[in-house]
């Protein structure tokens, strides 16, 4: 990938606003941090396309994360089996592996535990991605880790507001747009604006411990 100028002071501008949220992260007390992933995920469960979805992306928190293990771990949130994945890094790329209650992990190379062996699910083929976030603006850009995995592997995806709504059953048929994708993070760590690189890929909606905000589609001129 090429980049410029533009991009380095993008990147610049990101590395501030992650510094700072990772700051206010570490300063959550353990209490705290469990209140506020107990109530995003309730938020979640309660997400028609979450009750219908037969195979959502998750991940394991690290350094202040939303814990998603109160979703991946717990009873399925909708009328039928739910299954889930969770993350491996592989080189620069992520692989998703089905996630099962007797399987071994391992901590992975930056430290989050990741499973050992498994069957590998394209992202493409999933319901819904649950990504986890450092920052989010009203847009439904996200600031990450640093590292560019999420955005190599979402980008492939398309382009964001204007897949299958929250409303939407998943597996709608021939033709359907890919995964929707839902952002994980605390409401503090919402922004005026995130600063885009030409290749970022928006979120369809972002659930926090005290709400959802859900990305509207771009407006088209005519």
């Amino acid at each position: 990938m090429v980049t410029g100028p533009d991009d380095d002071r993008v990147a610049a501008a990101k590395a501030e606003i992650r510094a700072a949220m990772r700051r206010r992260r570490a300063g959550l007390t353990a209490d705290a941090l469990a209140a506020a992933s107990a109530g995003a995920v309730a938020r979640l469960r309660a997400l028609p396309v979450m009750r219908a979805a037969r195979l959502v992306a998750a991940y394991r928190a690290v350094r202040g994360e939303i814990s998603l293990d109160g979703l991946v771990d717990g009873p399925p949130p909708g009328r039928g089996p739910i299954g889930y994945t969770l993350p491996r890094v592989r080189g620069r790329d992520l692989e998703m592996v089905v996630h099962r209650r007797d399987q071994t992990v391992e901590p992975g190379a930056f430290g989050i535990p990741e499973p050992v062996g498994g069957e590998v699910v394209a992202l493409a083929d999933h319901d819904v991605v649950l990504v986890p976030v450092v920052a989010f603006d009203a847009d439904g850009y996200r600031v990450g880790q640093g590292k560019g995995f999420y955005d190599r592997a979402l980008a492939p995806l398309g382009p964001g507001p204007g897949r299958p709504g929250l409303e939407a059953e998943p597996g709608g048929g021939p033709g359907r747009p890919g995964p929707v994708l839902i952002g994980v993070a605390h409401s503090f760590q919402q922004v005026d604006e995130v600063p885009r690189h030409r290749w970022d890929a928006a979120l369809d909606a972002v659930v926090t411990e005290s709400g959802l905000v859900e990305i509207a589609p771009p407006r088209v001129e005519g």
